[in-house]
């Protein structure tokens, strides 16, 4: 009993933690979004309803969702400020064809999918029987940008489709049903002949991905790959072989690829062609360089002399009006969720959804990491985006599906623990 007791104690703390925290994320939002509807001395009407709008979702998905499942609130609370700080940014620098109010809407549509990703990885038990169907879609999918009519390139990568001026990222979304696909093929600790079919399926989108020129994609897919398989059989021998290959194809594709090169190159010494080709990560290094530590307030920097600055570069915008030390803590916030993701992989009772929650936190890691370090000159330019936070649809919608299934096992997690302690509980008192 006296377990018991020490249990409830631990529940009611972390409910409580988890108020003030979105206590402060909803202040945070209404303050931020008032400031931004009266700075420029005629009421921004839009910037004013988001003021309102931002919190009370960020309430009723925290609450909706905390009563449907028993999940991880504080990841969810934290993954739903991300979002509003990219949204809040935007309101800030938007332009024409950029706005908060479309932001807006795909954070609704993401919220959405972040609802279906929880029910569905709850509703389906064995995910391994549907691997196979999961591969096919996933590179049939990653395969569409070819198809003549709905096929686009973007900045040099054919990986887009679109029809009618609505365009979406097929590799986005394939980036949680591909960690699904590797989940399953690599649960249960097999041997690595039978891991084999999908380490094969892996070479193969990463193969289209390369033929299509979206390199920061081919990087993300091949490390989280290599990091799924370590995690599931422990064979470093196998790993390291794996990296070494990647490696060898890196220098190959830097021989023969001129965008690798150039990104190399400008990685190297952006300022040898700062008026042109260098112009995005010089005038990021500026932008980083005048927020300081406490930034130049919200409003009073100059972000949009970052080209791409709303999704490649809004780190860099985010530092140059919130500062340096703000920056920090919103890396931060990603190594929370980071850590309370591999929380709840370790806690999870069936092998495919720990693999399953450990690679959603390994991309989201990944992710961060090279755009961050591309924002910084840390790491050559890979065209990813900051997770929850850039402008588009395709990587917030994807971004919240794969948060709705580490959710969803979070929840599974809860509720065994609760029977487990059900059953001790039964066991104390015969």
């Amino acid at each position: 009993m006296e377990n018991l007791r020490i249990d409830e104690m631990r529940v009611a703390l972390r409910r409580s933690n988890t108020r003030l925290l979105l206590s402060a994320v909803m202040t945070f939002q209404a303050a931020a979004m008032a400031l931004v509807a009266f700075q420029s001395g005629t009421t921004n009407t839009q910037a004013l309803i988001l003021a309102v709008a931002l919190p009370v979702v960020t309430a009723l998905t925290t609450v909706s969702m905390g009563k449907l499942w028993p999940i991880d609130r504080a990841i969810l609370i934290m993954v739903l400020f991300l979002c509003s700080l990219g949204i809040i940014t935007l309101s800030d620098i938007a332009k024409a064809d950029v706005t908060p109010r479309t932001q807006a809407i795909y954070a609704l549509a993401g919220i959405f999918a972040m609802f279906v990703g929880a029910a569905a990885i709850r509703a389906y038990k064995d995910w391994k029987k549907y691997t196979p169907a999961l591969m096919v879609l996933c590179i049939i999918a990653l395969l569409s940008p070819y198809l003549p009519v709905v096929g686009i390139v973007k900045n040099g990568a054919r990986n887009w489709v679109g029809f009618r001026g609505a365009s979406v990222q097929p590799s986005e979304f394939m980036k949680p049903i591909m960690i699904l696909c590797l989940a399953g093929g690599f649960a249960n600790r097999p041997k690595f002949t039978q891991c084999i079919p999908t380490i094969a399926f892996a070479a193969v989108c990463c193969g289209i991905l390369l033929m299509q020129r979206d390199l920061g994609a081919v990087l993300l897919y091949f490390l989280t790959t290599v990091l799924m398989y370590y995690a599931a059989t422990s064979n470093a021998f196998i790993t390291l072989s794996g990296l070494g290959l990647g490696a060898g194809a890196a220098v190959l594709a830097y021989r023969f690829i001129p965008l690798v090169q150039t990104r190399v190159a400008l990685w190297q010494n952006p300022w040898s062609d700062p008026t042109n080709k260098g112009l995005q990560l010089v005038q990021a290094l500026i932008a980083i360089g005048s927020g300081g530590l406490f930034g130049m307030g919200l409003g009073l920097g100059r972000p949009r002399s970052i080209p791409l600055y709303y999704s490649d570069f809004i780190f860099a915008a985010i530092t140059e009006e919130f500062g340096l030390i703000f920056a920090i803590g919103l890396l931060t916030i990603y190594v929370l969720i980071i850590l309370r993701g591999l929380i709840v992989a370790f806690n999870a009772r069936t092998s495919f959804h720990s693999l399953a929650a450990f690679g959603l936190v390994v991309i989201l890691g990944l992710q961060t990491m090279l755009i961050v370090g591309g924002n910084t000159k840390l790491l050559p330019l890979t065209g990813v985006t900051l997770p929850l936070v850039c402008y588009g649809g395709s990587s917030l919608v994807s971004t919240f599906f794969s948060m709705g299934i580490l959710l969803g096992i979070s929840s599974m997690n809860a509720e065994d623990e609760a029977k487990d302690i059900e059953r001790l509980e039964i066991r104390e008192t015969v």
